[in-house]
């Protein structure tokens, strides 16, 4: 509880929090307290207001052979699921 309220009043004065903060957070097992506390933030820096955008591109293809190490969509020409549309 003391941790809480802690976290609370940093988020509340708009203080920085540290990598303990975040993590004291992320391992917060109270999610109506963290959303409420994360729709506080949020209100106080976007008013009344939410945002979204809907995505929709065709990917043509997802042969790729460029490796990235953040991809999980491509893959390499002839593997399984490897695919291309046509025009």
């Amino acid at each position: 509880a003391g941790l809480k309220r802690e976290l609370e009043q940093k988020v509340r004065s708009g203080e920085r929090l540290t990598r303990e903060d975040g993590i004291a957070l992320y391992e917060s097992d109270d999610l109506a307290w963290l959303g409420g506390l994360a729709h506080e933030v949020r209100t106080r820096k976007n008013g009344d207001v939410v945002h979204f955008n809907v995505n929709r591109h065709l990917n043509m293809t997802n042969v790729c052979t460029a490796s990235c190490a953040y991809c999980s969509f491509q893959r390499k020409p002839g593997e399984k699921d490897a695919y291309t549309m046509r025009i």
